[in-house]
This record gives C-alpha cells, structure tokens and sequence, in this order.
C-alpha cells in the first residue's frame, strides 16, 4: 500500500505528542512493507529519509512560524489564522506530490498551517481520504477551544466564521478517527464529519521498549510535557503550596520560557521542587514515583498518562478530555483541576504512599494502546475506505 500521511510538524521537529505519535504510525506502516511518505511544514523546503520514512517538508507559506515561543501582536496573528482557513499557496506543490506518489490512501492529522484545502486537492484526484483527529484545530484556529482560563462550552464568534468552510469540508473525508471518545463525540455533535464512518483508535505505544519500576527515597512527584498554563502548572504549583512536611520532591521535565520560570517560581518557590528542561522520558520516569497531569483544558489524548503507566508509575490525572477515559479504571486517582481536590490527592499520598499501591496496571486494559494494535487498526481502516467502492 502506498500512503501519504499530513501533520503539521513532523521528527526531528516535535512540540508535543501529536508529533510521536504520527512517527510512530509512519514507522508503523513502513516496517510492514507499505511505502510511506510525510508532509509537513518547516521553515524551508528540503526532503529526507527517517527511519524507512521519506519526508518532504514544505516552507511554511504563511505570514510568521507560529511554533515555539511567539510574540506575534493580535493582529498578525488574527491575520495568520484567517489566511489558515483556505490557504492556496500550497496547492500546485502538493498536488505534483500527490500525482507523483500515486498514493492509494491520503492520512490527514493536525492541518493548522496547511488547511482543509490539502483534502479538497486530494478529492479532485479521487484520493481516499482518512483523517484523524489530535486536536480541535476544525473548530478552533487555536487548536485547544480554551480562552481566559476555561473551556469554551461554545464557540465564540471569531471560530465560528473561522470554521464554516473547515466544516464544510470534513464532508470530503471518507473515513474520521478519534483518538479518544472525548474528541471524536465531541466533534460529531458539532456538526463536523455528517454521514462519516467513523472509529476511535487510541494512540499506539512500543510497550516492550518501557522501563523497570524503579523505588525512589521520599515521594517524587513528576510533571513532563509543555509547561504553560493550559496544562495546569500553576495549579500544580500552587497545590503544593502550605505543606507541613519535606518529605516529598517535584520534578517538573520541559522546556521553560526563563520569564515564564520567574513567574512560576514567584508562585511557589520551594527548593523542593526541581525544573529539570527537557528530559528523555524514559530517564524522567526512573525518578519519580507518581506522574501529575493537571490540564486545564480538554485534553484530546493525554500521552504522558498512557507512557506513565507502561513505565509502572501511577497517574493523578484531570479529569477532563480524554484523560478520564485513560483513567477510567483507575477513577480514585482522578480529580477537578482546582487546587483543594488536588492538595488532597497529594497530602493523601505524602501520608500514606501505600495508596500508590491501589493503582491498577491492567494489561488487558493497557493492551488497546500496544503499537501493533494500533497500527493494525488504522490498516484495517485503510483497506475499508479502499474496498469500500
């Protein structure tokens, strides 16, 4: 089979999970025979070959690189995300991919920066077309559909018109996949994807490839991922706030902004709590005993919690997004993102580390998220869509 899968970032460029997991699809679908080509963006055009993966990186055509730190004023970036509803600058070049690569499936992900228009290209060349959904980039330029501290319920007046054509599009779409319940119903109800098949089909990990339990001294609390406030680190922060004991660390793995570092350490400035920057996350996981994801917003996935738990090291996760689901046999180690619930969950732990004990690692349960599976899954889709006339 011949497939050419779109995500807007790709390795060795990465800002999150979304980026892993494409890889690991790509790999996937590689190592069992089939010809696989990436496109993604980057700050100038070039072509290379990873891991049994060709990938062509197409120049960002758009008025600024929005990925990492960004200080774009309101208007530019109004302007960015307006150009983003329909940007046509690509149009010939990956349309001479497309009728180059003769793909028999076309395998969307994150668009932000290409836009829907790559399916409407792909349609005129009668392409079969399965998109999966990581994030809420359809009916969010920002992709997250959080504004000023809270989930957005409904869509404000700017995404709404922002979305209009992105959701006319998704009728193009042969095939829809959540990689959570939580996304893909969330999307439907909108409106997004009418008369679609459709299917969850979780993110897939290389269990094999985890590490032992590993016992630290005390109780070591971990968060890794992108540090902002979206993803609730200063409610972290703050949740460790008025501790009558020490015997407890928090380390915290990412990269950091040094203004951003000032500001969190003017909220808490504990010598207890340790920012490590970027850490592997196999090396991060050998030093702490209980992983803490707080996300504000709805969290589509929720990698950490899933990688967390192959390395045996129990989750204290939000109970928003897709995390619940991730969670939901272990619901006793869930919480509301709000300072109390979580002050308890961790008074509760420093007080009695043997309620670690509780966390359940359920290999029927962690086995939906194996690699293989995964892969398999997305296989059995594609040849669905590809027989399906």
């Amino acid at each position: 089979m011949r497939i050419i899968i779109v995500n807007t970032l790709y390795a060795p460029y990465s800002i999150g999970g979304a980026e892993k997991s494409v890889q690991t699809l790509a790999e996937g679908f590689s190592n069992l025979g089939n010809k696989v080509l990436v496109i993604t963006l980057g700050k100038e055009n070039k072509f290379f070959e990873l891991n049994g993966v060709s990938v062509n990186v197409l120049k960002l055509k758009n008025k600024y690189w929005p990925f990492g730190v960004n200080t774009s004023n309101k208007f530019d970036k109004l302007e960015w995300h307006i150009r983003d509803v329909s940007n046509k600058k690509y149009d010939l070049k990956i349309k001479n991919i497309l009728i180059s690569f003769k793909p028999d499936i076309l395998l969307t992900n994150n668009l932000a920066g290409f836009s829907t228009r790559v399916w409407s290209i792909a349609k005129t060349l009668n392409i079969k077309i399965v998109h999966t959904l990581r994030d809420y980039y359809l009916q969010c330029p920002k992709t997250v559909k959080f504004r000023e501290g809270k989930n957005c319920e409904k869509l404000c007046f700017d995404c709404n018109v922002l979305s209009v054509f992105k959701k006319k599009n998704t009728a193009k779409v042969d095939f829809v996949i959540g990689i959570s319940e939580y996304i893909l119903n969330d999307h439907l109800k909108n409106n997004y994807f009418k008369d679609t098949p459709s299917q969850v089909i979780y993110n897939g990990f290389d269990i094999e490839k985890t590490n032992p339990i590993h016992k630290t001294d005390g109780i070591v609390f971990g968060f890794i991922g992108q540090i902002n406030k979206t993803k609730g680190i200063e409610l972290l922060l703050k949740s460790f706030l008025n501790l009558k004991v020490t015997n407890w660390k928090l380390l915290i793995a990412g990269k950091v902004d040094v203004n951003y570092l000032e500001y969190l350490e003017s909220i808490n400035n504990s010598k207890n709590i340790e920012y490590l920057g970027y850490v592997n996350s196999a090396t991060f996981f050998k030093k702490i005993d209980v992983l803490i994801t707080p996300s504000l917003w709805n969290e589509p996935f929720g990698r950490v919690v899933i990688e967390s738990i192959f390395n045996k090291k129990p989750v204290l996760g939000s109970c928003r997004g897709g995390i619940s689901e991730l969670l939901s046999n272990n619901k006793e180690f869930l919480f509301n993102p709000i300072e109390s619930e979580l002050n308890i969950l961790i008074k509760k732990i420093i007080s009695n580390k043997s309620f670690l004990d509780n966390f359940k690692f359920d290999e029927e349960f962690l086995y939906k998220f194996n690699k293989s599976k995964t892969i398999e899954s997305y296989s059995n889709v594609f040849n669905k869509v590809i027989n399906k006339d």
